[in-house]
């Protein structure tokens, strides 16, 4: 799930040697954490480079923030600056759960009707992780088909948590629309959970009538490792298939799944 780097909290008064940190939420501007705003903060996370000081400077400053930086965080993602709104997801992703009190706020940006925000809210609810988690479920049974993509592409973000979604993505492996099998077979692979139940299943469509899902499942196949190895004899067939595509998809999967045998194959990966 690769939680993205996270931040801190506000002023500091020295009292001969005792530092206090105060967080100031006033109503109606952003929080502060050492004389810097909310926003500041999240655009010095976003500029950093990945593991510096800055990043985590920024990630200790924002969770320092904590709840009081939920109420600016939902002002900001209904700004017109995308720059902006995409430095939200960045500030529920460090807070995680502390970010569960812009759940409503955000269930409504999902369900409304700009797209984008329909985007960043969906991220932003699978970044707060288990308190979402029934907004994503509900998301995901949802009989739109753009909203429940957003909730199982936000899904993964929650790891175990997530778990009650893998029977729904195995129910959905054997709907007639194939986009609905695609999503499924995707996202299946993105959560690798449950692989005693969710390889087999995923290795059922390696010769599906859509190249596409033949394809993804093969990529969903090798995000398990060496737990889909006993599958390995349904793969191999495949590095010769008469499609390309589902060639070099097998190949990389060999590659992931079991090394070695990769490296006796004499086969090269395909990125």
């Amino acid at each position: 799930m690769g939680l993205m780097p996270l931040r801190r909290l506000l002023s500091l008064l020295c009292i001969c040697v005792f530092v206090v940190v105060l967080v100031v939420p006033a109503q109606g501007k952003e929080p502060v954490f050492k004389h810097k705003t909310l926003s500041t903060w999240l655009k010095k996370y976003r500029d950093a480079k990945p593991g510096s000081s800055d990043e985590k400077q920024s990630v200790e400053a924002i969770r320092n923030i904590g709840t009081n930086a939920v109420p600016a965080l939902v002002q900001m993602l209904i700004s017109r600056d995308i720059n902006v709104q995409q430095s939200v997801a960045n500030g529920f992703e460090i807070l995680g759960p502390l970010g569960a009190s812009g759940i409503p706020a955000l269930t409504n940006l999902l369900y409304g009707p700009n797209p984008v925000l329909n985007v960043l809210a969906a991220n932003s609810l699978g970044y707060i992780g288990r308190p979402a988690m029934p907004t994503l479920m509900d998301a995901l049974t949802n009989h739109s088909y753009n909203i429940a993509t957003l909730a199982a592409l936000s899904l993964p973000e929650m790891g175990t948590n997530a778990l009650p979604a893998v029977p729904v993505f195995l129910h959905d492996l054997d709907s007639r629309n194939h986009f609905v099998r695609e999503r499924a077979t995707d996202a299946l692979g993105n959560l690798h959970l449950q692989p005693d139940m969710v390889v087999p299943a995923l290795t059922n469509l390696l010769y599906d009538p859509s190249i596409t899902i033949r394809c993804m499942a093969l990529g969903s196949l090798s995000q398990f490792h060496k737990e889909a190895q006993p599958w390995l004899p349904a793969i191999v067939p495949l590095l010769k298939d008469s499609e390309e595509n589902v060639r070099i998809s097998a190949t990389n999967a060999l590659c992931e799944i079991d090394p070695d045998a990769f490296k006796r194959s004499g086969l090269s990966k395909n990125l």
